[in-house]
């Protein structure tokens, strides 16, 4: 159909303003993008540092402490020369990055000995060589940190310095020496190996200009990238910079960041990045941008006179949409049965999700006499955050089983989270390990909110923030644990609690919650009162404004079941077999548990215990097990700690009864059984100590 020129013109002007209004939206939204990822960078570039000053910085207080923690033995050493050149192989072989060590005495301490003495110790192929390395051409009272430390008292950092024929980067830990008598007797020193500096501070380096630096206090470099990566002329650059030597805005498209150590506040920390690479992906999209435009503008050129036929294709675009909602009605059912759905007395939770499925979760459940609980909020909103919800609750079901360290279960679920994370999403979680018997609470945060612990009154549980799940994948997670007494709540809640807001954009604050919290305790409420009161009040402070977030909250209260504890310490010694058989017996009769089931949890404990008696300690070595037992007289736990080598029972294969007494091997038949006897058996290794545990059902 030919097209009248009054057509053509309308059809012309409709494509040129859209284009105008495109490209005005287009330079602004640039503009304030460019200006947001400078500020993201910054950020991102500044906590990098921060992270770096603390490894560095952790390092260096290690070396301090190895020298606190052997103060004594190095105390011990002032007794004669021959035990001070003794004590310096225990000092250096405390730390792995320590590579040497020397006691430089004041002249003339030890009697018959007017000169110097200066016994060195250093590390050399796996061994230490130890020597008194005072002589005329070594004078060590001539050192500045000697004289320093002499005239303090107090110990100092030496600045790096590079060592030996292959130049090894070190640092010596000046520490001063007092005898029994309060006497100044020497200046310790501890090398500390610094080659991992380069590796570390361009280990993580977002950008592929980016490098960190290490300067002394007189701007000498101490660790940088290398040269493979970054030329040398970059690096000294940044240096120059750094020490003041060339202007920083004179240097075209360079930014540094400095940050001084805590321990050695007077090396320089720099983090050099390029502003054109931080740019780059912006000015890219800005092309791609503008091509996408010209091609939206010959669609809709093209659109205005097809205009006849699209309607059509919003019909097809109403049913595609019913068809969505359809499958998201679904996909929010199975997210809603992936959720605990009985409740017992002392436990309540709720989630109410923003959208048709959301990305917030918690999760609990009882295993060997512990309840291990969670409570999760996935970055974003909608199906994604809803794909990675589903595949972080079913992990922590799957570690849990087999884990009961928080902190392991945490790095467990990072490591899967980290993987393939192309869409950088991250989730917010907090893991809770409750001893029902003991009321010991461990539990690990990975940037979550921190819950609230209701007792006598209402206080925030002090829990390290660490980083979220999927940011980075060697994230270390740490652990943390506080006793509980009875009647003890503990509320976890999502920020879409307290980021919650009404209409005019005030939030519901983490104030409120404490509030309400505090009424709970004198109403006494039960945890699904609480929680549900809280759900009212949310909902009841925002009113007709959209709910922005998911909302979900969990409530324990330690209610104690330990009615029952007895326990029991063997040598081992197979003789011991009998008191243990009359402690079984006797903790039976109290526990009423006569015939057949007595007699099988005997045999199974029994088992376990004489295989710790019999291999724990290789002979001669003498040693020691432990038997706890507890019950509510509904579930009855064994206990059995040993300080013996590690073993693990419940990753033995077991022994096959099918072969005949010739063919199958020692061994394994009486783990078989007690592990069929028992409900459940789990192993775990705790400081230096074999942790196994047994539960049986006994009602």
């Amino acid at each position: 159909m030919k097209l009248s020129a009054k057509e053509w013109i309308s059809r012309v002007g409709i494509v040129l303003v859209a284009a105008i209004l495109v490209e005005i939206i287009s330079v602004v939204q640039y503009r304030r993008t460019m200006a947001m990822m400078e500020r993201e960078a910054d950020i991102r570039i500044r906590i990098v540092l921060g992270a770096l000053t603390d490894n560095i910085s952790n390092e260096l207080r290690l070396t301090e402490v190895t020298m606190k923690e052997n103060l004594w033995e190095v105390q011990r050493g002032l007794s004669n020369p021959d035990s001070a050149l003794t004590c310096i192989s225990y000092l250096i072989d405390d730390n792995p990055h320590v590579l040497g060590g020397c006691l430089a005495f004041v002249p003339g301490y030890f009697p018959g000995k007017d000169g110097l003495y200066e016994p060195y110790g250093r590390k050399e192929g796996g061994r230490i060589i130890l020597e008194d390395i005072a002589s005329g051409s070594h004078d060590y009272t001539l050192n500045p940190a000697y004289i320093s430390v002499m005239e303090s008292g107090k110990p100092e950092w030496s600045d790096p310095y590079r060592y030996g024929p292959d130049s090894t980067s070190l640092a010596t830990y000046s520490y001063p020496i007092y005898d029994s008598g309060g006497r100044l007797a020497a200046v310790c020193g501890l090398d500390l190996d610094l080659s991992w500096l380069g590796d570390t501070l361009n280990s993580h380096q977002r950008f592929a200009s980016s490098f960190g630096i290490l300067l002394t206090r007189d701007g000498k470099l101490v660790a940088g990238p290398a040269e493979s990566k970054i030329p040398a002329s970059r690096v000294q650059q940044a240096v120059d910079i750094v020490n003041g030597v060339i202007d920083e805005s004179s240097v075209k498209d360079i930014t540094i960041k400095t940050a001084s150590l805590k321990r050695a506040p007077y090396w320089k920390l720099a983090q050099v990045y390029s502003r054109s690479e931080v740019s780059a992906p912006m000015r890219k999209m800005r092309l791609e941008h503008l091509l996408m435009v010209l091609l939206g503008l010959g669609i809709l050129a093209f659109m205005l006179n097809r205009y006849a036929r699209s309607e059509k294709k919003l019909r097809e675009a109403s049913a595609q949409q019913a068809r969505l909602s359809a499958e998201l009605s679904v996909a929010r059912g199975i997210q809603k049965e992936m959720l605990p759905k009985a409740f017992p007395d002392n436990i309540f939770g709720l989630l109410e999700p923003a959208r048709e499925v959301g990305g917030d979760l918690f999760d609990f459940y009882r295993r060997d006499g512990k309840l291990f609980f969670c409570i999760g909020d996935v970055s974003g909103k909608g199906v994604p955050s809803a794909m990675l919800m589903s595949v972080i609750h079913s992990l922590f079901r799957i570690v849990s089983e087999k884990e009961e360290s928080p902190s392991r279960i945490l790095t467990l679920l990072n490591a899967q989270a980290c993987r393939d994370n192309d869409t950088n999403m991250f989730v917010t979680f907090f893991v809770g390990c409750l001893d029902l018997y003991t009321g010991r609470f461990r539990f690990s945060n990975a940037g979550h909110d921190k819950p609230f612990i209701l007792s006598d009154s209402v206080s925030v549980l002090p829990a390290r923030a660490n980083l979220p799940l999927g940011v980075f994948p060697d994230t270390t997670f740490k652990e943390q644990a506080i006793q509980l007494s009875p009647g003890t709540s503990i509320f976890l809640y999502t920020d879409g609690l307290s980021e919650a807001k009404n209409r005019q954009r005030e939030a519901f604050g983490v104030s409120r919650v404490k509030e309400a919290l505090s009424k709970s305790l004198g109403e006494s409420l039960s945890p699904e009162q609480t929680v549900s009161a809280f759900r009212e009040s949310a909902f009841k402070f925002t009113g007709d404004a959209p709910q922005a977030d998911d909302l979900t909250m969990l409530m324990v209260r330690y209610a104690p079941s330990n009615l029952f504890s007895e326990h029991l310490e063997l040598s081992n010694k197979i003789d011991e077999v009998s008191r243990l058989s009359a402690f079984l017996k006797s903790l039976c009769v109290k526990l009423e548990l006569e015939g057949k089931l007595g007699l099988s949890i005997r045999l199974a404990v029994e088992e376990m215990v004489v295989n710790v008696i019999s291999y724990a300690y290789p002979s001669p070595k003498k040693g020691t097990v432990t038997i706890y037992a507890d019950s509510d007289y509904k579930e009855l736990r064994f206990t059995i700690v040993d300080k013996g080598i590690p073993f693990d029972p419940t990753a033995v294969v077991p022994a096959s009864t099918t072969l005949s007494a010739e063919q199958r091997p020692i061994g394994g038949l009486g783990i078989l059984l007690s592990r069929q006897i028992m409900d459940s058996v789990s192993y775990c290794r705790k400081a230096d100590q074999n942790v196994l545990t047994l539960t049986k059902s006994i009602v």
